[in-house]
Formats: C-alpha cells, sequence, structure tokens
C-alpha cells in the first residue's frame, strides 16, 4: 500500500503598507480680513488659503509639523505666526502640529506678524523657535533683513532663527546681505548651498525670481544724478523685467494673490501678475502692443492664476514684464508657485528680494587725447553718447582706444530697517560688453580692462573662468549703501582690445556701442539680476 505525502507550500505575501493619512486640517480666525494663510514644511512644501467670508482659515499642511505665515492682502509678506513665547520673550515658538485648532489669530500689521492668543502644549512644535524681543521674532517687519547669526540644524527651515523661514526670507543666513548678493557659500544664492539640502533649493521647491533693467543712455536714471522720482519713475515700468523660474512638473501656475478688475493695486493682489493688472509675457522691444497680457493669456481654468509659460527654446523659465512701478513691485513681495503633476497640486512661495529701479550711470568719460565728457541727466534722446551722436574718441600711442569710465551704481528702494530714500547697490560685479548682442558671449575680455579704484577687484571666482566669458569685468568690494553722489567706482576699458577679442575693428569713422552691466554673483546654470546702461562711441 502506497501513502501519499501531502506537501502544503506557504507563500509570503509581502504586507502592503497602508497609505500614510494626509496631515489634518488646521483651522482659525484672522482678526483681520484680506490675508492668504501660508503653512510651509521645512523642505519648502507649502499649502495656502485665502481667509472665507468671517476670516475663517481651513488649511491641510503639506506635513505634520509646519510653520505659518500670512500673506496681505496687497500680495506682500505679512509675517510669521507666532504661538507662544519662551525665555522671558527672548524666544518665539512658531511650530504648529496639523489638526491644530488656534480660534483666534492677532494680525499686528505695524509689527510684521501675528499671535495666538492660546494654543495647548499638544498642538505646539517647541523645535520650530526664533530668537525674539518681548515674543516677537526678530526678523518680523523686516521680511528677515536682519543680523542674526545661523545655527545648522537648530531650527528646521529657518538657519538664521530669524523667525522667517527659508523661502520667505530676503536675508536667510543673517548676514545683512540679500540673498542674491550674497557671494558666501552660506547663503542659498550659491551652488554649493543649492547641493546641501540645508536651504530650499530649486530641487525641493524654492524658486529664484531674478530682476533685470534696460536702458539706453538716454533712458538711463540714477538717484544720484539728482534726478527726481518723477524723473525716475517711468523706467522700470517701462524696461523693467521679472524672470520666474519654472519648477518641475506637468504645468505650474502663478498664485499672485486677488485678482483684480482694473490696475488699482487697492483691490487686492500683486499688480503686476493678477487679471486687470499691469502684467504681460515679454516679447521684442517696440512690438510691446502684442505682449500676451499675463495672466489673462494663460488661464484656462479661470481660476485667477496664470500658467508659466517657458522660453521659446524650452527653458523653464518666464519673463515676466511687470508694466509696474517702485510702489507697486518690491522687496516683500510674495509669489505662489502652484505645479500639478499627475493630477496632484504642490504649491512653493518665494519672495521678491528686491527690484533695480535705476541704472548704472555713467558719471563721466575720457580717452586721454583730450575727448571727455561729464554727464547732466537726464540725457536727451539723440545727445551725445547715444546712438545717433556717439561719444567721440582717439587712438592713444599705442593705437588703440582706450577710455576711463566713471559710473554710479544702480539703485533700489530701501528694505526696513533702511529709512533713505534710496539704496546704492554693493557687491556687484561690473562688465562691458559689445551692443545688441547675448552679453554672455559678447563681454569683454580680462585682458580689456584695469583699475586702481580700491572698490574694484578683477572677478576672480575660478568656478566661472570661461563661463561665456563672463568672468571678465571687476566685483564691487563696497556694501549696500544710503545713495550719495560721492559713491563712484572708476576703470579703464580698451575699447580696441573688446572688440578684437570678439573679431572686430574699430577704424577711423567707426562707431560702437557698449552695454555696460551691473550684475549679481552668478551661480552655473542660473541667470543673474542685471541692470544694463548702453553707450555709443566714434571713432
Amino acid at each position: 500500500m502506497c501513502s501519499a505525502t501531502l506537501v502544503v507550500l506557504f507563500l509570503t505575501v509581502p504586507a502592503i503598507a497602508p497609505a500614510k493619512p494626509a496631515p489634518k486640517p488646521i483651522t482659525g480666525r484672522l482678526s483681520a480680513p484680506g490675508y492668504t494663510v501660508i503653512a510651509l514644511a521645512k523642505n519648502g512644501r507649502a499649502t495656502s488659503r485665502r481667509t472665507r467670508p468671517g476670516r475663517l482659515f481651513r488649511l491641510r499642511p503639506p506635513a505634520e509639523r509646519v510653520t505659518l505665515h500670512l500673506r496681505a492682502s496687497d500680495g506682500t509678506y505679512a509675517g510669521p505666526v507666532v504661538v507662544s513665547a519662551q525665555k522671558k520673550g527672548k524666544r518665539a515658538v512658531l511650530g504648529v502640529r496639523a489638526g491644530a485648532k488656534l480660534h483666534t489669530v492677532r494680525v499686528r500689521p505695524a509689527k510684521g506678524y501675528a499671535s495666538v492668543k492660546s494654543l495647548g502644549r499638544h498642538w505646539r512644535d517647541g523645535a520650530r523657535w526664533a530668537r525674539a524681543r518681548k515674543g516677537v521674532p526678530i526678523g518680523a517687519g523686516k521680511y528677515g533683513f536682519v543680523r542674526s547669526k545661523p545655527k545648522r540644524g537648530a531650527v528646521p527651515g529657518d538657519l538664521d532663527l530669524d523667525g522667517i523661514a527659508n523661502s520667505l526670507d530676503v536675508d536667510d543666513d543673517g548676514d545683512r546681505i540679500l540673498d542674491n548678493l550674497d557671494r558666501s557659500k552660506k547663503g542659498k544664492g550659491s551652488a554649493s548651498a543649492q547641493a546641501s539640502g540645508d536651504f530650499p533649493g530649486p530641487a525641493s521647491g524654492d524658486f529664484g525670481l531674478k530682476t533685470i533693467l534696460f536702458g539706453s543712455l538716454f533712458e538711463t536714471v540714477n538717484a544720484n544724478a539728482g534726478m527726481t522720482d518723477a524723473q525716475i519713475g517711468p523706467a522700470l515700468p517701462r524696461n523693467g523685467v521679472l524672470l520666474v523660474d519654472i519648477l518641475p512638473g506637468d504645468s505650474a501656475e502663478l498664485d499672485c494673490g486677488q485678482p483684480q478688475s482694473n490696475t488699482n493695486p487697492g483691490l487686492g493682489g500683486l499688480v503686476y501678475c493678477t487679471t486687470g493688472g499691469t502684467g504681460s509675457i515679454m516679447g521684442s522691444f517696440g512690438q510691446e502692443a502684442s505682449w500676451p497680457l499675463f495672466p489673462n493669456c494663460c488661464d484656462t481654468d479661470g481660476d485667477g492664476f496664470g500658467t508659466l509659460v517657458p522660453e521659446a527654446n524650452g527653458n523653464p523659465l518666464m519673463w515676466l514684464h511687470p508694466g509696474a512701478t517702485s510702489d507697486q513691485i518690491g522687496s516683500g513681495d510674495v509669489l505662489i508657485q502652484r505645479v500639478t503633476t499627475n493630477g496632484q497640486e504642490r504649491q512653493f512661495v518665494a519672495t521678491l528680494q528686491y527690484v533695480f529701479v535705476t541704472h548704472p550711470a555713467l558719471v563721466s568719460y575720457s580717452d586721454g587725447q583730450g575727448n571727455s565728457a561729464t554727464l547732466s541727466y537726464p540725457v536727451a534722446f539723440g545727445a551725445r553718447g547715444n546712438r545717433e551722436l556717439p561719444f567721440p574718441v582717439e587712438a592713444g600711442p599705442s593705437g588703440d582706444v582706450v577710455v576711463t569710465l566713471t559710473f554710479w551704481r544702480p539703485q533700489r528702494r530701501p528694505i526696513p530697517p533702511e529709512t533713505d530714500s534710496w539704496i546704492d547697490i554693493g557687491g556687484l560685479d561690473h562688465a562691458a560688453s559689445l551692443f545688441g548682442e547675448d552679453t554672455g558671449v559678447s563681454t569683454c575680455e580680462r585682458s580689456a580692462y584695469s583699475s586702481s579704484d580700491p572698490n574694484l577687484t578683477p572677478i576672480a571666482d575660478p568656478e566661472f573662468q570661461g563661463a561665456k566669458g563672463r568672468a571678465s569685468g571687476f566685483t564691487d568690494l563696497s556694501p549696500d549703501r544710503p545713495a550719495s553722489p560721492a559713491n563712484t567706482f572708476t576703470y579703464q576699458l580698451n575699447l580696441t582690445e573688446c572688440l578684437k577679442s570678439k573679431g572686430r575693428t574699430f577704424d577711423s569713422g567707426q562707431t560702437q556701442g557698449f552695454t555696460f552691466s551691473a550684475y549679481t554673483p552668478q551661480v552655473p546654470g542660473a541667470n543673474p539680476d542685471n541692470a544694463n546702461t548702453a553707450v555709443f562711441f566714434r571713432k
């Protein structure tokens, strides 16, 4: 008799982990209407909600632990939300846990923050705190533009502990240098910082905002030239540009606040990127009437948020022409990028650090051969130095045309606690390039420059040697400071040598144009902020 053996095989089936539940909503009521509440995670991820009628808000945070921030109805940063104070007011706690019920949040617009009267300890996250004075974060009301020593790893998402999250902070390492101007490896503007993971660089959501101001000599404005605000005013809406990095995803919309019915900024939102406002997608100069209005051109779902349009070559960057005055665009403007991938939306925030309101302005020139001029502003169209009537120059004993150039620095509006009307922007790179060509490839070679000005040093960062020629020119060693006509810098430029390096000559009777530019420190793969002035010379 044969017996059968029953073999039972037990197959191990991997357990399927249940989906992690979404964080529970945070709710509350603001003491004032018109604000947008933003919940920020340490990696730069955000969610935002405009308050509903009755000033109520309910938003689902992007993580279990976040900090809360406010954007005012005009689109500017209104500060962090403080949930408690510690150490006799020297520390403000900002951390909030998902599911918290904040009840009434008192908005304090004059001081640049908001506070919660009482929040249970189990809803607070004490790991997210800020240095404070009398319970008020030291960065409040200043967009984070304060001196505060970083403490790496101490507070998630706020390196300098000033209470303003990195992606909203105009100076996230607390050295009183705006991030786009910061050359240190600590600043999030540097390539090494973006790769370190300590900052919410492009890979984790922070998106760049860069400004450009174009101008020929007759369009050049500068506060140090004695020009009035009325004379300076038209330059920015005419020739200003805002570059907006587009984050990876299937599509990205730009949330600039409450859509407008006309160009009155008092109606809410940023006038240069809301419906009915002044913004457009930049095209060729001279064809401004055909530039598509933004966001009107690109709002297919009708929610008031325009889809960001990349450059024609596919580069993820949109050239926005704000058409706004310096009273309508500037430091503290908060833009939210809503990125959709596979039907899921993620949000990220950025604060505009500043805009170039004026140009680098030529004070005087001399060729050492008897031709010279000291300029008076505004320069009329067709006056000396413009294409129609170039400055005369002659070659020296070497056979080359060498000009000595003195400039005033470009300016921005003040950022609290600054109180002066205009600030000369220091720390920029200054260079010349051939007019009408890509400045990245037509910058004068290093050998064409010389200077004995103690405020200037040759650009020496080896990371950028040979990068489209942009390693030429000078770095300005002066810091930002109140505008003054005495704040000039001087260098010599060999026009003949510059043209020769580009395969050109400077023959008698020829006119050559040069663009004189001021750049922010340059990071590979990124566009710098820059302001430009075009000047023409005739041999």
